[in-house]
């Protein structure tokens, strides 16, 4: 008998144990080997129909750590264990059985999508395969969920910064409302602030779906001048500061680079508009000046603006998602630059700044393909 033959039989036996406890850690393996076995595996049906036969156990323990297990697995056997679960005497047992439900339902939901995503990754995988062999298969994909996890979790963190005034909000409501307290001024200027706060975490989740798209890239000559006339224009749309500095285009007419046009000016359009902001209040009105040269098949890209300028940790982490000064800023306008230029084109960018006389950037940028 081979090894992984062995260790199903070893499961099954302990599923049937007569030692709860021991069923409970073979219940808890079994929801770790469901995690990981490929569809159509034959053992499947053995193990569900065991982790099906321990749904009525005496102990709540293990009928909560069966419905752990039904939530991943499409098997049409656990839908009706899941409903009698439901209604369990136990607490736990039922709030486990309702999220396993609703797990199974999303799954259902996000099947096609999700093969369309994993199709998509094993391609790449598969070309970086033939590439660089298996060690580097492993390697970029090890370090992609590790970037995946670090932007699920401040993800995470900044969904609850904004939520959270939210529900002092809404428990503020309920309070004056129960005390029959709530002035109909009072209950517009709480109507108010949540509009308020939807509208921010509406935007921050905008940006967020255009930081992670993968739009297909035409690359095309273009006119840089046309470029940055364009930019300029969006970015004076976007802000809407009518007393805000000009923008000093620098850069004469013919100076052709071989870029993808609408996420170039996506990126411009971020830089400049943050150029604009950087002004503020302040009385200086000296123009932000946009100049431009070509040197050894590369252009150079300079943006200077003379606004409140950043001091060396707010440099540092001017590229950081989420990041950022503004009241109602996303934190996603700098990096999703620094994505468009670096990663899109092969570029770069560079950051000066200091605090109180202004802040340049350089966009260095291949003149081609």
């Amino acid at each position: 008998m081979d090894t992984d033959q062995s260790r199903h039989q070893v499961l099954l036996s302990a599923l049937e144990s007569q030692d709860w406890s021991c069923v409970l850690g073979a219940v808890s393996s079994a929801d770790t080997w469901i995690r990981t076995t490929i569809v159509g595996d034959p053992r499947l049906d053995e193990v569900v129909a065991r982790l099906l036969s321990l749904a009525s156990h005496q102990k709540w323990e293990i009928r909560r750590a069966v419905a752990n297990a039904a939530a991943q697995t499409p098997h049409p056997g656990f839908d009706t264990v899941l409903s009698r679960l439901a209604v369990d005497d136990n607490d736990r047992v039922r709030q486990a059985a309702q999220q396993a439900a609703l797990r199974r339902r999303d799954s259902r939901n996000a099947s096609s999508l999700g093969k369309q995503h994993a199709e998509r990754i094993n391609a790449t995988l598969d070309d970086i395969e033939a590439r660089f062999g298996l060690r580097g298969r492993e390697a970029v994909k090890r370090a992609a969920e590790q970037i995946a996890n670090t932007f699920a979790r401040e993800l995470y963190h900044e969904v609850i910064r904004l939520l959270s005034p939210l529900a002092m909000s809404a428990e503020r409501l309920r309070t004056q409302l129960a005390a029959n307290e709530a002035s109909n001024s009072a209950l517009r200027e709480e109507a108010d602030r949540i509009g308020q706060r939807v509208t921010h975490l509406r935007a921050v989740l905008n940006s967020m779906r255009a930081y992670t798209e993968q739009p297909a890239l035409q690359f095309t000559r273009e006119d840089l001048r046309e470029l940055l006339d364009e930019a300029a224009a969006l970015a004076r749309t976007v802000v809407r500061n009518a007393g805000g500095p000009s923008i000093d285009i620098q850069v004469a007419p013919g100076l052709i680079v071989e870029v993808s046009r609408a996420r170039l000016v996506q990126a411009l359009t971020n830089l400049l508009e943050n150029a604009i902001e950087s002004y503020g209040s302040l009385k200086s009105r000296k123009p932000i000046e946009v100049r431009a040269d070509a040197q050894e098949g590369r252009v150079t890209v300079v943006i200077e603006d003379a606004g409140c300028g950043m001091s060396a940790e707010a440099l540092a982490d001017a590229v950081t998602l989420f990041a950022t000064s503004k009241p109602n800023g996303t934190g996603f306008g700098l990096p999703l630059a620094v994505k468009i230029v670096e990663s899109e084109h092969g570029g770069r960018i560079e950051l000066q700044s200091r605090k109180g006389y202004g802040t340049t950037v350089r966009i260095i940028l291949p003149a081609h393909r």
